[in-house]
């Protein structure tokens, strides 16, 4: 009897959880059917029950990128229109995930990476549902965090051939699991982080304050003395040192990552403050788009110093500095609501206040939407 009522009590939040994400997806869907039923190529159009045809909905931009790892494996290869660019910009977890589900399924490409997509999607927010109460936050509060993630601007990119959602699961499980201290865990899904995109070495600064907070400073001065607690910061880069070993393998440029960025995209590092400055003066209306959705979501992460999330408020400071070290202001906003413990923050300061959480939510839906019309018909602003 006491299963049966612990397994109602579970299910009840978790099938909410499962309906707030498929009612977020169904209207990103629909938005853009219907944009490219009125202003697509007739040639493009989409059959609602065709999903091969949906899944193109969630390919644009980078995905083709990720396509061509999935498909044909990494290349020194540069594409005509834009030099200095290979694929060797693009980190490899994901595109590994989506081979082993495409194989194991037998569908195309594309198809299998809006599935591994979805599924990491669903699997991260039933995960944060369960760390905002680690945290100290009430079921309510992790209802919330799942809403506002799903109706996030631009959060139709976690159902994209992207790897957001692959690393919000990664993100929180990472933190999740060292909250519970299991150290080789977190460790191992830290590492996978840094294998998906290079800033997920910034787990090290999470892990490092708790750490510190848990053990005290001889934890990390005598670390023979405990050594498992540290196993999370000891394997966090694993996944960028095997993917630096592996280009240089292939290529004898073990930083080729950061080389084909440069020459093809022109990233570039400069002061973030400064950065910062010019994204928000410029005259390009998305870079200063980009800018200022940046800088809500930092001002918003200072919430989780009044809940004395310390650890996460270091996490989300250092990816936000580091985001604003690039020279370029494009997908600021996208790097942001991966930040997922902001949203706990919102969430906790929206509880007692619902016309504001509905208020929030329709003005994100409706942003949300727009950028989903964006996207399906492939303009700047969406990525």
């Amino acid at each position: 009897m006491r299963l049966i009522v612990a397994l109602r009590s579970r299910l009840g939040p978790y099938a909410q959880i499962l309906l707030i994400f498929l009612a977020s997806r169904l209207m990103l869907t629909v938005i853009g059917v219907l944009t490219l039923a009125n202003f697509g190529d007739p040639s493009t159009q989409v059959h609602w029950f065709n999903w091969e045809n949906i899944a193109n909905l969630y390919a644009r931009w980078d995905s083709n990128w990720y396509l061509s790892i999935i498909e044909n494996g990494y290349s020194r290869i540069e594409v005509a229109e834009q030099s200095g660019a290979t694929n060797f910009a693009f980190f490899p977890f994901y595109p590994l995930l989506v081979i082993a589900v495409q194989h194991l399924l037998g569908i195309s490409s594309i198809t299998a990476g809006v599935l591994v997509s979805n599924l990491a999607f669903i699997a991260a927010l039933l995960l944060i549902f369960e760390y905002a109460q680690v945290t100290g936050f009430s079921r309510r509060v992790g209802i919330m965090t799942v809403l506002l993630l799903c109706f996030v601007p631009q959060g139709f990119i976690f159902s994209a051939l992207y790897t957001e959602s692959t690393f919000l699961l990664l993100l929180v499980a990472a933190m999740y699991a060292l909250r519970h201290q299991f150290y080789l865990v977190s460790g191992l899904c830290a590492a996978l982080l840094s294998a998906t995109r290079a800033n997920g070495v910034f787990f090290m600064v999470f892990a490092a304050i708790w750490l510190l907070r848990q053990h005290g400073l001889r934890s990390l001065l005598y670390p023979w003395r405990h050594p498992e607690p540290l196993l999370s910061i000891a394997l966090a880069p694993l996944g960028l040192v095997i993917f630096w070993w592996f280009c240089f393998l292939t290529t004898g440029d073990a930083f080729a990552q950061a080389s084909t960025a440069w020459h093809g995209w022109g990233w570039q590092a400069d002061l973030p403050w400064r950065n910062l400055a010019d994204h928000l003066s410029s005259t390009n209306p998305n870079a200063r788009f980009w800018a200022t959705s940046s800088l809500v979501a930092f001002v918003l992460s200072f919430l989780l110093l009044r809940l004395k999330l310390y650890e996460e408020f270091a996490f989300c400071l250092s990816i936000m500095l580091l985001y604003w070290s690039g020279v370029l202001p494009n997908s600021l906003l996208r790097y942001s609501i991966v930040l997922f413990p902001v949203f706990i923050g919102i969430s906790s300061a929206l509880e007692e206040h619902p016309l504001l959480l509905w208020l929030w939510l329709s003005l994100c839906s409706l942003l949300n939407g727009f950028l989903m019309t964006a996207w399906t018909a492939s303009r700047e602003i969406s990525i």
